[in-house]
């Protein structure tokens, strides 16, 4: 007996949605969308894993099943770190989450998640081997670290400066969310105009923009017309199934970063 990953398939699928219908772009706007993914799309790498749980049923062993990852993510510093969702390297709470409840009266125990061959892979087609460094459940959040000599020396890269120009969220205002394609689509660079439709403040600020139900866009950055970084759009779950994905703020993402680099 196998875990069936068409359990965590069914759960990723409640992301999935139609794409909010564009709106027709004022000529300023369409410029600053072009310069936006000009200046900014090496920024989006993809980050990718094989990733193993371990069920047991009963006193039962369950052979292992290979789930692989093949994620967008953003790098965010000059070593390149990257902010990446952490429910796609860990699923572990959608798995608990989906798990069948029927088993013959048997109990089901979830093992940790095992990550292998984690590797960051730029916009050139350069493959690093990475680490996870640090994990916010709470946001979704996982910011994974080349491994120590893995990128070429002298290798410039381009990232989001967490520090400067960060942007404030303005209720129907304009903005751009950068992304990455799929593979299938030669990871085709990509920008669409959102807005931000709502602020959280609790239990931790975050913000819903219109373009929360299209998949390739977690992971992935958010600007406004001037460039300034919003923040990163990463899973919303409810009750450990993903419900979507919100934007979590550059200062928020900027905190954890320091607290992975000082811990």
């Amino acid at each position: 007996m196998r875990f069936p990953l068409r359990f965590f398939s069914a759960a990723v699928a409640l992301m999935l949605g139609l794409a909010p219908c564009a709106r027709a772009l004022s000529d300023a706007e369409a410029i600053a969308g072009r310069l936006l993914v000009r200046k900014y799309a090496d920024v989006i790498v993809t980050v990718k894993a094989q990733i193993f749980i371990k069920v047991t049923v009963g006193e039962r062993t369950m052979p292992m099943n290979e789930q692989k990852v093949d994620q967008n993510g953003t790098v965010i510093t000059t070593g390149g770190l990257v902010a990446t969702s952490l429910t796609g390297l860990d699923p572990r709470s959608i798995f608990e989450a989906t798990r069948p409840q029927n088993t013959g009266g048997e109990p089901v125990e979830l093992g940790q998640t095992e990550v292998k061959n984690l590797k960051i892979r730029f916009s050139d087609g350069t493959e690093v081997r990475a680490r996870i460094v640090w994990k916010d459940e709470a946001r979704d959040l996982a910011l994974v670290a080349p491994e120590d000599g893995a990128l070429p020396q002298n290798r410039p890269l381009s990232y989001v400066n967490l520090q400067e120009n960060q942007a404030g969220a303005v209720i129907l205002g304009t903005y751009f969310h950068l992304s990455r394609a799929n593979e299938a689509l030669q990871r085709a660079a990509m920008v669409r105009p959102t807005t931000v439709t709502a602020i959280l403040e609790r239990p931790k600020r975050l913000f819903l923009v219109t373009t929360d139900q299209i998949p390739d866009a977690v992971g992935c950055p958010v600007f406004d017309a001037e460039g300034r970084f919003l923040g990163i759009a990463l899973r919303f779950t409810v009750k450990g199934l993903p419900s979507g994905s919100v934007v979590v703020p550059a200062g928020e993402i900027l905190e954890m970063a320091s607290r992975a680099a000082n811990s």
